[in-house]
């Protein structure tokens, strides 16, 4: 096994919440050089929301029309990891990157990759508020709840 750089934290910042359509996203940074991603990628990975939003039907189960993005500025170039809740309790998933010189975001999960060290941190935490304010409320889901309940932190040197 080569491991080729040791883990250090990175800062995870809620960003906001982005009314796209009839979705709600729950956007978060995560960035390997700053404390916060620079807002042009942000911006530039919200003009992509239509086009990635669009699988959402692709099963025909219900969405709730909510979702997550992080956008990650990591060693390979600026990830942008999009999520959404489905059927109750499933997440579906897709990652896409825009390389360090390149101008579009593409698709990088279409091979199988999902979710990095530091995207999984946001998603653990969106799985338990989820569980908490929706799946444990299930006949009146805090909807409200769920999308206040934010993550903010640096992420830690070793697992709990």
């Amino acid at each position: 096994m080569n491991i080729k750089e040791a883990y250090q934290p990175r800062p995870i910042r809620f960003l906001e919440l982005y009314q796209h359509e009839d979705w709600t996203l729950k956007i978060y940074s995560i960035s390997k050089q700053q404390e916060r991603v620079d807002s042009a990628h942000v911006e530039h990975a919200k003009t992509y929301l239509s086009e990635w939003l669009a699988p959402s039907s692709a099963y025909g189960l219900e969405t709730y029309k909510l979702a997550t993005l992080i956008v990650h500025e990591g060693k390979e170039g600026c990830f942008a990891i999009i999520n959404w809740w489905t059927d109750d309790n499933m997440l579906q998933n897709f990652a896409y990157l825009k390389q360090k010189g390149e101008k579009d975001f593409t698709l990088f999960s279409d091979r199988g990759i999902a979710l990095c060290v530091w995207e999984m941190e946001v998603c653990w935490h969106e799985r338990k508020s989820w569980i908490k304010h929706v799946l444990m409320q299930h006949e009146q889901p805090d909807v409200e709840a769920y999308l206040n309940d934010h993550l903010n932190c640096e992420t830690q040197h070793e697992p709990n």
